[in-house]
């Protein structure tokens, strides 16, 4: 197993650290503090009013990717996080664009003006959202429910893909929390002639298609891995591998909270119960560890 002796550190900023890992793990955190802002910013809404973070969209998307590519980097690689920013950005744009022109592999809809600038008819900056807030904190909890590790261990093709299924399946799960506010009650996309729209007026076929796009992305990236022999780069503790764990809870209170009636429910089951599946396998993992280091 990846770093194993090196899980049962402490804090953010355990032994072993360089300066410069310092640096990165500390701009992680300060990004993380803004979303947590974000957070604390909605829930007092209706109490107080805080000073929003400035910049609006194109910020927002620009901190949130810049804190998820600098964390995965540390832990996967700088060649692994850069190169898989890249391909989600053209290959998210491109299942988007095509489903919005064809109805496959989402369902027909079209994207309003309030995700900024498109290239054709679908944003140009999506596969930046996808990348913070669906694909990363998906794949260690997917890891850690199927391989009991932060960092997959299977080898084979068909191991591989059963991790990446249940990657996708997470994903959607998320996307079952994230649509009904976005699509149904800001209108950042609009549905349009679709069958079986009973979930907030989003077709079922949308949750399906997250599946379908989602398991040979993620597959992708366990080839990434492969090649570029991926690892981290620096020490690991306990606190570093939950910071996606952490990301995922801030992402359903965010958007289960101001979401429409019943969506909190559903995301109880959707992502809450994979997130307490996974916090109880990174406990285990952290133990049994701490066992082989005291016999050795």
């Amino acid at each position: 197993m990846e770093n194993q002796n090196l899980i049962n550190a402490k804090g953010f900023f355990p032994k072993g650290m360089t300066t410069a890992h310092k640096i990165l793990m500390g701009a992680v955190l300060f990004f993380g503090l803004l979303f947590l802002y974000m957070l604390v910013s909605l829930l007092l809404t209706n109490a107080v009013k805080l000073p929003s973070i400035p910049g609006g969209l194109y910020f927002k998307v620009l901190f949130l990717s810049t804190m998820t590519l600098l964390y995965f980097s540390y832990m996967r690689g700088w060649k692994t996080g850069i190169s898989l920013l890249l391909f989600l950005a053209i290959y998210c744009w491109a299942v988007e664009d095509l489903s919005i022109h064809t109805g496959f592999p989402f369902g027909h809809y079209y994207y309003s003006d309030m995700l900024g600038f498109k290239i054709d008819v679908t944003p140009g900056l999506l596969g930046f959202n996808y990348f913070w807030m669906l694909v990363i904190p998906a794949y260690f909890i997917a890891n850690l429910i199927t391989d009991g590790t932060p960092f997959s261990s299977a080898k084979t093709i068909k191991g591989l893909l059963f991790t990446a299924f249940i990657s996708a399946i997470i994903v959607a799960g998320i996307d079952m929390v994230v649509d009904p506010l976005n699509a149904t009650r800001l209108h950042e996309w609009v549905w349009t002639k679709n069958s079986y729209t009973g979930y907030y007026g989003i077709p079922y076929v949308n949750f399906l298609g997250y599946i379908i796009v989602m398991t040979p992305a993620y597959y992708i990236l366990k080839m990434m891995e492969k090649n570029y022999d991926s690892k981290p780069i620096g020490p690991l503790s306990k606190s570093i591998v939950a910071i996606p764990l952490i990301i995922y809870f801030v992402s359903f209170v965010l958007y289960a909270a101001p979401g429409l009636a019943g969506v909190f429910l559903v995301g109880l089951f959707t992502m809450i119960f994979p997130l307490i599946l996974a916090v109880n396998k990174l406990l285990r993992y952290s133990n049994i560890n701490t066992i082989n280091n005291s016999k050795g």
